[in-house]
């Protein structure tokens, strides 16, 4: 519970510009291979599918790494020990 006199700071950081071109284009490329996993795999094409949907699985894997990459602060002069 908060106490009266505490000072709470919510600090906001906006991503840049190009960030978000990068996240549109990884976002496109997902559906493409997401899409032509689906059609290889109604067409029987079974060899090509498994290379769409490894290809989109890592992908969103990079994607998602990144993603959590960019939201974590980072804080590379702060000591971890307490003086």
């Amino acid at each position: 519970m908060a106490k009266d006199g505490d000072v709470f700071t919510i600090t906001m950081r906006k991503r840049p510009w190009w960030f978000w071109g990068l996240a549109g284009a990884w976002l496109l490329l997902e559906v493409v291979l997401i899409q032509t996993a689906l059609a290889s795999v109604r067409e029987g094409e079974s060899r090509a599918a498994t290379i769409s949907w490894i290809a989109a699985g890592v992908l969103a894997g990079c994607g998602g790494i990144a993603w959590l990459h960019k939201a974590r602060p980072h804080n590379l002069g702060a000591s971890s020990e307490q003086h």
